[in-house]
């Protein structure tokens, strides 16, 4: 799978120091200065900023340096310059972050609503509902599907399909999967699933 990350800057804040001596053209001038803020992005979504880069430009011989070049005093001015006008750091570059919290989110709270519906659906079968569970074989995972419902019995559809990965046991959910009947108690398969053989319960809504 090939990630398209990388960084890029944008401008944050732009300002003017006064009255210094340009290491370049050796004249008392005006600079103006710009801050950037660096950030690493993933398919060009920003994820979370990485510093702040400062230029400075004489006004006079239009030489740009970047803070780090300039001599001390400059760069002390400058530094007291950004002090009482801070670029702030914007909040969109952590967009990316932003996403996957909220991706997170929504993945919990679906988990947690599927469990929800399982423990009601579980209680109250109906014809049509499709029962993921633990196959009898370690690390394997099938379906059944309910055929008929009576009032101590369940007519159900054994898959006769098993896969090994349990978020695809839903591929294998197919009709021409299910051909042969059994009947189980409602008790005893109320039971697999308080034993947590029986982990979802699909039903249309």
């Amino acid at each position: 799978m090939i990630f398209y990350y990388g960084t890029k800057a944008t401008n944050l804040k732009n300002g003017q120091i006064i009255n210094v001596d340009c290491p370049n053209c050796n004249t008392n001038v005006s600079m103006i200065y710009s801050v950037f803020g660096k950030y690493a992005h993933l398919y060009l979504i920003p994820f979370f900023p990485i510093k702040k880069l400062t230029f400075a430009e004489c006004k006079s011989c239009k030489k740009t340096f970047e803070q780090v070049e300039l001599p001390s005093l400059i760069q002390q001015k400058l530094e007291r310059e950004k002090e009482k006008n801070k670029a702030k750091t914007p909040i969109w570059m952590f967009s990316g972050l932003f996403v996957i919290a909220a991706i997170i989110g929504m993945a919990f709270y679906s988990s947690h609503q599927t469990d929800l519906d399982t423990a009601t659906f579980i209680k109250d079968p109906k014809v049509g509902d499709i029962y993921f569970l633990n196959s009898v074989a370690e690390g394997h995972y099938t379906t059944i599907k309910i055929d008929k419902v009576s009032k101590d019995s369940l007519i159900i559809f054994l898959n006769e399909m098993e896969i090994d990965l349990k978020t695809d046991v839903y591929k294998i959910d197919l009709a021409e999967n299910y051909k042969k009947t059994y009947s189980i108690s409602r008790k005893n398969m109320l039971n697999l699933y308080n034993e947590k053989k029986i982990f979802e319960v699909k039903r249309d809504k």
